[in-house]
């Protein structure tokens, strides 16, 4: 299985840089693996800044996890996988 190419982690942006990379995914064969990696960089994130990150840094690393996580859902269900639409469709 090919591993996405993902930028390095060691920033706070490192998981804002992956949940766009979710958004702007066009290969359906694709996004599970880059849903899974942004949840966990956010996850990582999370527990990098427990004590130190503002009311604002945990606003939205909470409403980036909610996002891909109604992302996934979305992704796991059979029925939207006929109504899924990509960018790419005309």
């Amino acid at each position: 299985m090919n591993k996405l190419a993902s930028p390095a982690l060691d920033d706070a942006g490192g998981f804002r840089q992956l949940v766009e990379a979710v958004i702007f995914e066009t290969n359906p064969d694709n996004l599970s693996r880059r849903i899974q990696d942004a949840q966990d960089a956010v996850m990582d994130q999370i527990e990098a800044s427990f004590g130190t990150a503002s009311q604002f840094e945990r606003q939205s690393m909470i409403n980036a996890m909610n996002s891909l996580r109604e992302l996934r859902r979305l992704v796991q269900t059979p029925e939207s996988q006929s109504n899924v639409r990509y960018f790419t469709d005309t």
